[in-house]
């Protein structure tokens, strides 16, 4: 109900993710035990490539809306907790092949049948071998579960299952086709990054072959035992449909097939000799074997639960009983269904399962809900604590640039509604991202070529991925509760943010926008509903919880703004549900439901309008028949509304892939006796069945149950669409009133549905007094309260940020934009200390600390910290003095988004958590994990030239070439910094140049070297997607010099590369080489590590101080440095880091799009670019005797490896060959 409905008439299946495998765990500090949720979780590959590269303990809740995901995955699971001998082939062909062999169904069939009688209740299940990390979060999941593994245990009588995947399969083809062209399919370029160079060539190869064959497999014997269908490829549910993107090499890190590996590497014997086709395949399945090998030795470390439903309902339904140990929040399991979620499962009666989170990833959920309505869901789950970490990923594109998505996501100002959310967006103030955007540029402009078969892929898709956290501050505040610092705001400015957030939510509904925004990407756009006032209603639970002010007064300002919204005439038939679930939530309870109960007693006085809205219902003996019977009406009333088969079958009877899944709402509207009225209702809940009931109808007793059909739309029940009500709207004509089924009106809906029903697209209508279709209970079916939005909980006790100081964080609101555009902190001194210090004169002074905080120091006191949940402008900052009244007020402008060039250093901070440095930004690496690059191959690294350049924006590239052009002081060092972290990797690499590994950072106007970098290795980062350098680093500091004056030659004398800097990139330098050796370290800080001891990270950027701490000094693996003169000595004073590429973000940068005329891929017979390098048909590179390869004689542009790969080619050749 808190989101828009839709009829389901079309369901994707998504039996493996699209994105390569991420670390769940990167942004948390070493070791240290992580509770994680996984919001949309699709399949296992985060979990399995997590626990490959982190074997901390984690606690892990899978939610995800099919059953038929989780089942999968439980079932994969299973398997490999049961290979003793270790994980085999087998496993790959039964989670990922379409079509698979008869030992691989046998083994499927075996396991599901004994997952089946294990799940014959909850305690069956928790006694058994799995049950100590494979568990369910409410009985109807485990109940859900079990019905579809009693479906793959099936014996696969006749064709049946053979029918139904095909039927399936072709339908998803039709889909793709329609949808996206006969184009190539370019997405697997995503997992080939950072080596993508070659990759264009082969990801829609492989993805071809993947959907003719059903599998991965290239060799014709095994292609041809393998004709068994997988039902883990089908659902219960007929209408889903395999989504036709669906490829298994995509969750990977295929950047390794493209990569020389060192000689040393497992999987350089594996793949070196095997065309390059197959060497990609057996890069995954090598990859996939590896992590569940992991996996199955972590099994201890590891308690993975499920669920099987809606990713709201999960979210507040754990806040409600984090705050109130109540299992149920009232709200429904699934949007098509009336089963009540209740956590009913073993973990959360005993507590073992936690109620918030070290890390919430919601994968792109974003792409399907309304974003916003997420984020308010799921901020109070996340832990206070600097480490903890939010993910959202957006892979749709629903934007005009890159800078609007934040803006999209949060319907509004990105500062203001992220301060309100609690929630830092770290990629839109850092303009850093630990990822590469500039090759998702490459891939739009492949997809976007004018001509030729790649044209006509066009995708529109950009993934980007954001980083939330709590706002940056230092120790004082990250003790871990639950509720944070209320931000103050005057109540008229109050109502004008949200005022804002409501407008854009339902902008679509203001025909002057329309109007101005008439093109066919935003016909497109205008078909799509991610809101309801439900939702909007939840936002607004979440600010109640937030802030400190008069909220009533805000309330009725904010009401008062939304009635009398210009432009939006469509926006009033919805204001009954706005204030009716405003008052479900406690959030605001206008006149009329506040006193709906009181309404006939003589003391309450009614404006004539809402007199005329509520008539006076009198008892008497005798009874109506309809709602007036109904002593003690309720003034929300749950309706239920009976929608005969035979009326949908305007949807049964077309083709579901060409009708779409249109959003639905419930009508009421009046006869016409007492004027016209009408108000939707789309916050419905949706399920097929049939209605029995309990009691005597219009009355408290009364209920209702739904026995519902899981045919669906393919069975014969009648569809049930639940609303709630304000009773007032109902007794207006308890009998004549209209109620209705409807589609809403889209750009989209009404071209497809007006022809058919009419202007008002009303499915069905009736009255409400037909009670043979028309319900009226207290609650929804299966409930007992109305649905419950916790928002932010209140702590029992806080430590107070400031001893003896009331902290206060106020507001400041453009009353035009309704943006937050000043924050003012406020220190009441109450403390005798600081009181007595204030009032005798005491020197303030104010020290900017981070570009959110700021630390007021009176005389020789301990300063007092002020921090602000957004960057604030450092220039324009005032501090106001009332020594009398005894407080200090820091005013701060609110930023923008290009505020960090005014904050150069603090592009990777490291905080002090209890004297243990932690990471904020840059994510935390196993190098271990991280695959070799073998550089002496330098003929085979041209991917890491255009790589490393993707550090630019288009931006900086400007100023890059252009030194004329202004820039300011933080670009300047950024960019200098960058283009050092270039001549370092490519001199590493040998690139058009002699491979060099020991470098100086040279300031030669300031002290000379200050750092050397020596470099180990040149790995690949796969959970990023990037290149990661594994080195030792030895700041020289004045202590350290004298010892090591003599050495220095010898480096010289061995070649040491000289990089040039100047003081402020030295500076930055020193600023981030705390963060490079704290990702990768696997030492222990000791007690008495300097920078506890300093209370600083780093420990100065002065010129001959000491920079890092002495704990990691001389901790490196065996031969990690060779042919360095005096390495062993060198290694005493240093420490290893692991230095990555500093990559731009979207939302502050322009995207740089570069040219990609050579990476033109072709197919056979694609007409245009280069000629494929490897043989059309199979990939090889070279012919079986190790010759070049053939071409076509007649078009010269396509190679084979033999006779026999050009005839299987010829087919797709021939019509386009030359």
């Amino acid at each position: 109900m808190l989101t828009p409905a839709f009829l389901n008439t079309l369901t994707f299946f998504y039996p493996v993710g699209n994105t390569p495998a991420a670390s769940l765990t990167q942004y948390l500090p070493p070791n240290a035990a992580a509770d994680i949720l996984l919001l949309g979780c699709g399949d296992v590959r985060n979990i399995l490539f997590t626990s490959h590269i982190d074997g901390r303990r984690m606690d892990i809740t899978c939610c995800d809306n099919q059953k038929a995901v989780i089942a999968r995955n439980i079932l994969l699971l299973s398997l490999i907790i049961d290979s003793e001998d270790g994980p085999n082939d087998y496993l790959w062909s039964i989670y990922y092949h379409m079509y698979i062999d008869k030992k691989a169904l046998d083994l499927l069939r075996s396991q599901a049948q004994k997952l089946y009688e294990l799940s014959a209740s909850m305690d069956t299940w928790q006694q058994s071998k799995y049950g100590s990390s494979l568990s369910f979060c409410d009985c109807d999941t485990l109940a859900d579960l079990k019905r579809m593994w009693e479906f793959y245990s099936m014996e696969q009588e006749g064709d049946e299952f053979k029918r139904r995947l095909e039927s399936a399969l072709s339908k998803a083809k039709a889909l793709g086709s329609a949808r996206g062209g006969d184009g190539m399919i370019l997405t697997g370029f995503r997992s080939a990054i950072p080596a993508h160079y070659d990759a264009l060539n082969d990801v829609d190869a492989l993805y071809q072959h993947y959907w003719e064959h059903g599998n991965t497999e290239m060799d014709a014997d095994i292609k041809a035992t393998e004709k068994y269908p997988n039902p883990t490829f089908l659902a219960l549910e007929d209408e889903s449909i395999v989504h036709y993107g669906t490829d298994p090499l995509l969750g990977f890190h295929l950047a390794i097939a493209y990569t020389p590996l060192q000689p040393g590497n497992p999987l350089f014997n594996q793949i070196k000799n095997l065309p390059r086709l197959e060497r990609v395949v057996m890069v995954a399945r090598m990859e996939f074997r590896e992590w569940m090998a992991s996996y199955r030795k972590h099994i201890p470390n590891l308690r993975i639960r499920f669920f099987v439903g809606d990713a709201i309902s999960l979210t507040h339904t754990l806040q409600h009983k984090r705050t109130t140990t109540s299992s149920t929040a009232h709200l429904y399991r699934d949007r098509y269904s009336f089963q009540r979620l209740e956590l009913d499962g073993p973990d959360y009666s005993s507590s073992i399962a936690p109620l918030d989170f070290d890390v919430i990833d919601t994968s792109n959920l974003c792409d399907h809900l309304g974003s916003l309505v997420l984020l308010a869901a799921t901020s109070p789950l996340l832990r206070n604590h600097a480490s903890s970490v939010l993910h959202t990923e957006v892979i749709a594109r629903h934007h005009q640039t890159d800078q609007e998505v934040l803006s999209h996501m949060l319907c509004g100002h990105v500062p203001t509604v992220s301060a309100l959310l609690d929630l830092f967006p770290v990629e839109f103030w850092t303009n850093t991202s630990p990822l590469s955007v500039g090759e998702e540029g490459m891939l739009d402009e492949v997809t976007s070529r004018p001509s030729g078969k790649a044209a006509s892929a066009k995708i529109p898709q950009m993934f980007f991925k954001t980083c939330w956290k709590r706002p940056l501050c230092r120790p004082q505040i990250l003790e871990s509760c639950s509720k944070p610092i209320s931000i103050q705001f005057d109540a008229s400015q109050l109502a004008k943010v949200l005022y804002q957030v409501y407008t854009y939510m339902f902008r679509d509904e203001d025909y002057a926008y329309k109007l101005a925004n008439l093109n066919p990407e935003n016909f497109h756009k205008s078909s799509l509903v991610w809101y309801n006032r439900a939702g909007f209603a939840t936002f607004l639970r979440l600010v109640k919880t937030r802030v400190t002010c008069n909220w009533d007064t805000a309330m009725d300002d904010l009401m008062a703004l939304i009635e009398n919204r210009p432009n939006a005439p469509m926006g009033k038939q919805y204001f009954q549900e706005l204030y009716m679930y405003l008052y479900i939530m406690g959030v605001f309870s206008s006149y009329v439901l506040r006193f709906w109960q009181d309404r006939h007693e003589n003391n309450i006085i009614l404006t004539a309008m809402q007199a005329l809205s509520i008539p006076r219902i009198t008892p008497s003996n005798e009874k109506w028949g309809d709602l007036r019977d109904w002593k003690n009406i309720p003034s929300v009333v749950c309706v239920a509304l009976k929608i005969p088969r035979n009326k949908l079958a305007i949807f049964t009877d077309a083709s579901r892939s060409q009708m779409g899944t249109p959003y639905v709402h419930c009508v009421l509207e009046g006869s016409g006796s007492q004027g016209y009225w009408q108000n939707l209702f789309p916050a419905c809940q949706l399920a097929f069945g049939d209605i029995y009931t309990r009691g005597e109808p219009y009355g408290d007793s009364f209920e209702i149950e739904v026995v519902e059909d899981s045919a669906s739309w393919d069975g014969t029940s009648a569809l049930i669409a639940v609303f709630y009500a304000p009773a007032f709207c109902l007794t207006r004509e308890p009998r004549e009133a209209k109620i209705a089924f409807g589609i809403h009106s889209t750009p989209a809906s009404t071209g497809q549905f007006v022809s058919k029903l009419g202007l008002s697209m009303n499915v069905y209508e009736t009255t409400l007094q037909n009670t043979a279709a028309v319900y009226f209970t207290r609650h929804g079916p299966n409930q007992t309260h109305f649905p419950v939005v916790p928002g932010f909980s209140h702590p029992s006790s806080t430590k107070p940020v400031n001893a003896g100081v009331k902290t206060s964080l106020i507001a400041g609101v453009d009353q035009e934009t309704g943006h937050i555009v000043t924050f003012t902190g406020r220190l009441d001194i109450m403390g005798d200390g600081h009181k007595v210090a204030l009032q005798d004169g005491c020197e303030v002074q104010k020290l900017t600390v981070s570009p959110c905080e700021v630390s007021i120091r009176l005389g020789e006191k301990t300063p007092l910290v002020l921090s602000f949940p957004v960057f604030v402008e450092e220039k324009s900052q005032r501090v106001r003095i009332a020594r009398k009244s005894c407080y200090i007020e820091v005013i701060a402008k609110v930023a923008t988004a290009s505020e960090w060039m005014n904050y150069p250093y603090s592009m990777y901070p490291v905080l002090l958590q209890q004297g243990i440095p932690s990471n904020w930004n840059l994510p935390y690496i196993e190098l271990q994990r991280c695959p070799v690059v073998d550089v002496s191959q330098s003929t085979k690294l041209k991917w890491l030239d255009i790589h490393i350049s993707m550090m630019m924006s288009a931006r900086e590239r400007v100023l890059n070439r252009k030194r004329e052009l202004p820039r300011s002081f933080g670009e300047e060092v950024r960019l200098d910094l960058k283009a050092s972290l270039c001549t370092l990797f490519i001199k590493i690499a040998g690139l058009k140049c002699e491979k060099h590994v020991v470098f100086g950072l040279n300031n030669s106007e300031n002290g000379g070297v200050h750092i050397l970098i020596l470099a180990s290795n040149l790995r690949i980062n796969l959970a990023d997607r990037t290149v990661v350098l594994d080195c030792a680093v030895l700041p020289l500091h004045d202590g350290l010099m004298p010892r090591l004056a003599n050495l220095m030659a010898a480096l010289v004398s061995h070649g040491m590369i000289m990089i040039k800097v100047n003081d402020a990139e030295m500076k930055l330098w020193k600023h981030v080489l705390p963060a490079y050796v704290e990702r990768c370290r696997t030492w222990t800080h000791r007690g008495n590590c300097e920078y506890a001891k300093a209370n600083a990270v780093p420990l100065s950027t002065e010129n001959g101080e000491q920079c890092l701490c002495a704990c990691g000094n001389g901790n490196f693996p065996p031969n990690f440095i060779s042919g360095v003169p005096n390495w062993k000595t060198l290694a005493k004073h240093s420490v290893r880091a692991a230095i990555s590429p500093v990559f731009w973000a979207p939302f502050a940068d322009e995207l740089y799009r570069p040219d990609i005329s050579e990476y033109i891929p072709t197919t056979a017979g694609a007409g245009h670019g280069p000629p494929r390098k490897g043989c059309a048909s199979c990939g090889r590179d070279k012919q079986e005797d190790g010759s070049d390869l053939l071409h076509c004689g007649r078009c010269k542009k396509v190679n084979y490896c033999s006779i026999k790969c050009q005839r299987a080619d010829w087919g797709k050749h021939k019509p386009t060959c030359a």
